[in-house]
């Protein structure tokens, strides 16, 4: 029956517009692209990215980036080129220095943003001698300008280097070449992207095993990145500020999601094909039925991701909406584009597999399906068993140890590592990271007393005045980014504050300071706030309270076990022994609301069937008919999240490691065995206070609403 004689005007509407909004698709993706491919333009990995705007930290960056060279040039970064000779530096490798400093010197105006360099250093215990040089760059662009530099000056140096006696050893370090080596670049965001995609490729191809079915899903999630980051640039052009991690999150975000998004609403409309004679009423269907819980599901990771915008740190403020952009971008388009893409190719997109008019299919996994009846024979046992797995898994949280040093942010151990490390081993332990003093004029005097007078604190030298303050670099005795560091600043800052109120301490050590308490803060209001918004959106589209709170409490201790889980893999499995402070949060905020997004893609079908045959036998069949196809929604999710350990940072590939883990936790065993074990001891308590079904009893539709969702 066609769609005109049936009355759907819903699918009137979709034969009518499905070539307009595809045309409409194709074209926003071709206006936007080269607005997408920018992102890395306005994209911001300086000082202030990461601090709250209130840190004193943040006051002097902005202080010292005004004095130094404006608006529009905040980055001004170091290389250092150090030589070292453990039985002491000969008269032959000093010439050597001075040969290399001399080709360095004359880059300066043929290498944009590299300065001449400053005269050399000899070191105390006469075994190095360094000379450093300054590379001022735009924010916009300080990663490519840094690494363009950093290579420039390596092959300069490398000439007398290689004519050098055996036994010295040269560097090329500091604070440009640790960027170089660790930073995230477009080129770097473009290789994440082909890698996600070949993951996402492979999947699809074994899920759909169609040569052409698994393209259209591809398309849109690929239409979808386009547009959020055209829509991400633009809201970094409007002064939110958008970070390279949070870039880089974005592209797997939104990949996994539109992928997540066209494996439901695909697996529907190929249920629909088999009771339809015109593929427009069959996706009419399809569209009702997952829409709604399709809306919800991301309505949950949109709202966990508001949730961020109360956080102090910058970083994680923007990534706030950006996440909620790229999730929303990825709805819009599976639920427009992809069905658009389905209805012009018709039954064909599924050859060899085409589904056809009263073909029998079976809707129910015979895996999931065997699944839950093994769980349902003992329920509560099972129950016990999981929450005890989890329960001893969450014991690897005690191999989590934080730390803020940059060096640890770096893959492997390329030479500007090794250099920094050499630079502290001869120079001093605070040598790489001075702190900055900025005290008032009047009260200079006194701020350089109480400094020297700090424990922890090595030297204070006069600096270049910022912003009508007197400047000081402080040089720590004792490791900056340590504990004892930490306490150093912190004592620093409480004797200033009694011989120099209104005296500023930043730079480096201060920032990552700064950086930890205001992580420790977000960390103790984003949690419960987070959870406290989920627990509402789904006991709004569960109508009920018990049930909400038991998907919560797995989520959560999912979540504890999948990072714990997580640290152990990072510290033995990559050589990652430790994690930035605000990492945490980041893992946190995409493995709660990506494993609540599972379970209502579950518990929402549950209830569906638990209105008809009861808790126990609706629990059952969706778990059956749901299992396959949110599995493959969880190994989509995992596998592009996984896609980020290709970046040269380490806290991104960590961020990936995370997720893919919690990911795969959360489909395989929380999801499979704890939710429908508990929901199964709970009966028909679990959707108290709504009223229980009886089973065998379907109410009439004038009597009660269609229920919001099925997903098969």
């Amino acid at each position: 029956m066609s769609a005109a004689a049936s009355g759907d005007r819903l699918a009137v509407w979709l034969r009518r517009l499905r070539w307009p909004v595809m045309i409409a698709w194709i074209v926003a993706i071709v206006l936007l692209n080269p607005l997408a491919s920018g992102l890395s333009k306005v994209t911001n990995d300086t000082a202030s990215a990461y601090l709250p705007a209130s840190a004193p930290s943040t006051r002097v960056a902005e202080l010292q980036e005004a004095a130094a060279h404006g608006p529009g040039q905040p980055e001004i970064d170091t290389v250092v080129v150090l030589f070292t000779r453990s039985s002491g530096l000969t008269a032959a490798d000093l010439a050597t220095a001075r040969s290399a400093r001399a080709a360095v010197a004359g880059l300066a105006g043929h290498v944009r943003g590299l300065a001449a360099p400053g005269p050399p250093r000899r070191s105390a215990d006469g075994q190095a001698v360094a000379f450093s040089m300054s590379v001022t760059a735009p924010a916009s662009d300080v990663t490519t300008i840094d690494t363009d530099a950093v290579h420039a000056i390596q092959r300069a140096v490398s000439g007398p280097a290689s004519r050098a006696g055996p036994g010295l050893h040269a560097s090329v370090t500091g604070s440009a070449a640790l960027n170089a080596a660790g930073g995230i670049t477009s080129k770097t965001q473009t290789k994440l992207l082909l890698a996600a995609l070949i993951i996402v490729v492979i999947i699809l191809l074994l899920v759909y095993r169609s040569p052409l079915l698994w393209l259209l899903p591809l398309f849109g999630a690929v239409g979808a990145i386009v547009v959020a980051k055209a829509a991400t640039h633009g809201l970094a052009s409007a002064g939110l500020t958008v970070s390279s991690l949070s870039a880089a999150i974005l592209t797997v975000l939104v990949l996994g999601a539109a992928s997540d998004y066209a494996l439901l609403l695909t697996h529907r409309y190929r249920e629909e094909l088999r009771r339809h004679a015109a593929t427009e009423d069959a996706m009419a269907a399809a569209l009702r039925r997952t829409v709604p819980t399709l809306a919800a599901s991301a309505a949950t990771v949109i709202c966990a991701m508001i949730c961020l915008l109360a956080a102090q740190s910058a970083s994680l403020h923007g990534l706030g909406p950006v996440g909620a952009v790229g999730i929303a971008t990825a709805l819009v388009a599976q639920v427009t584009f992809l069905p658009a893409l389905l209805l012009v190719f018709g039954r064909v997109a599924f050859w060899p597999r085409v589904p056809r008019v009263g073909q029998a299919g079976r809707e129910e996994s015979r895996l999931w399906s065997g699944a839950g009846a093994r769980v349902a024979r003992h329920p509560g046992w099972v129950t016990l068993a999981a929450v005890l797995l989890l329960g001893g898994v969450c014991a690897t949280l005690t191999a989590v140890r934080v730390s803020n040093d940059p060096l640890a942010t770096i893959k492997g151990h390329p030479s500007s590592v090794t250099g920094a490390n050499l630079l502290a081993e001869h120079y001093g332990a605070g040598v790489n990271d001075p702190v900055v003093l900025l005290a008032r004029p009047a009260d200079a005097a006194a701020a350089a007393t109480a400094a020297r007078a700090t424990p922890g604190v090595a030297t204070v030298a006069p600096g270049t005045p910022a912003g009508g303050y007197a400047s000081y670099s402080v040089t720590l005795s004792v490791g900056p980014y340590t504990s004892a560091g930490s306490s150093a600043i912190q004592d620093l800052r409480s004797h200033l504050d009694h011989a120099a109120p209104g005296a500023l301490v930043g730079g480096g050590p201060a920032i990552q300071y700064d950086i930890t308490q205001a992580a420790h803060h977000d960390t103790w209001l984003l949690f419960p706030l987070v959870f406290v918004v989920i627990f509402l959106i789904i006991a709004v589209l569960l109508r009920a309270i018990v049930a909400p709170l038991v998907l919560v409490a797995t989520t959560a201790l999912s979540f504890a076990a999948a990072f714990g889980l997580a640290s152990v893999i990072w510290r033995y499995g990559f050589g990652y022994p430790d994690v930035e402070a605000q990492l945490p949060l980041y893992i946190f905020i995409f493995l709660v609301a990506l494993g609540v997004d599972y379970n209502i893609f579950l518990s929402a079908r549950i209830r569906e069937e638990a209105r008809t045959l009861g808790t126990r036998q609706g629990t059952l069949r969706g778990l059956g008919v749901t299992g396959g196809v949110i599995t493959a929604a969880g190994v989509v999710m995992a596998g592009t999240f996984a896609a980020l350990t290709q970046l040269p940072s380490v806290p991104v590939a960590q961020v990936g490691i995370a997720v893919a883990v919690g990911v795969l936790l959360d489909t395989l065993l929380v999801r499979t065995v704890l939710v429908p074990a508990t929901l199964l001891t709970l009966g028909e308590r679990a959707w108290w206070p709504s009223r229980s079904a009886r089973p065998g009893h379907r109410p009439r539709p004038a009597a009660r609403p269609r229920p919001m969702t099925r997903i098969e």
